[in-house]
């Protein structure tokens, strides 16, 4: 009797350490330096608008001019953007979302603490 408990609480101590090595605390006390942490968010810039009878893609682009892309970049993203308008003519009062430049917004945070 003596035996298996002293197996079984052998078992327990293993098992908690194998667990606690794959997915508890000691994977993430030491081993992992703290560095800083850049996070670059891009924000989908986009605006809606209504369109009229006789609208094109590219008066559309010309009614709201971007420099920061070219056209073809702008058009991939237009069509991402309104994957239901691939192949059709636009609708009188349709609403379509056009892209516009994306500026990435970097936040950096340096971190002291040791």
């Amino acid at each position: 009797m003596r035996i298996f408990l002293l197996a079984l609480a052998v078992f327990c101590i293993v098992h908690f350490v194998r667990v606690d090595l794959t997915d508890g605390t000691i994977p993430l006390a030491a081993f992992f330096d703290e560095e800083s942490s850049c996070i670059e968010e891009t924000v989908n810039h986009s605006i809606v608008i209504r369109a009229v009878e006789g609208d094109t893609i590219e008066s559309l682009f010309a009614l709201y001019p971007d420099p920061t892309l070219n056209f073809l970049e702008r058009l991939e993203k237009f069509y991402s953007l309104n994957p239901h308008l691939e192949r059709q003519q636009f609708l009188a009062g349709e609403e379509i979302k056009l892209p516009l430049g994306e500026q990435p917004d970097t936040e950096c945070e340096e971190s002291n603490e040791r």
